[in-house]
């Protein structure tokens, strides 16, 4: 870790502060420090850096449209269910025609048509 001359000055004030004010603990703080030099820091205590928070933030993004499209897709779909519900629903109620109704008594100019004569 890089810190920069500030940094580095206010850490140096904490440090004197503490070694005037509990050196006991200053020391128990430096055995600890010694102890876990080459120790990794464990991952809940890492800060995300910015290209981190990029990829999470855009992989929301992906999953927000990807949950997009089912939902439209599942709209469209229930929408065409219903559509057709309607359709199949009013050939079923429309009322069938009898035979007689079905063959016309006359030809199409008024006339008897000769497949009755029989």
């Amino acid at each position: 870790m890089s810190l920069n001359h500030r940094q580095r000055h206010q850490l140096h004030r904490i440090e004197a502060r503490m070694l005037r004010s509990d050196p006991q603990l200053a020391e128990k703080l430096g055995d600890f420090g010694r102890l876990s030099a080459g120790e990794r820091m464990p991952s809940w205590e890492h800060v995300d850096t910015r290209r981190d928070r990029i990829r999470q933030a855009a992989a929301l993004v992906v999953e927000a449209f990807v949950l997009m499209a089912a939902a439209i897709r599942l709209l469209f779909g229930a929408t065409r269910a219903v559509f057709a519900a309607l359709v199949i629903g009013r050939r079923a109620r429309l009322p069938q025609r009898s035979r007689e109704q079905a063959r016309p008594a006359s030809g199409a100019d008024d006339r008897p048509d000769p497949a009755d004569w029989t």
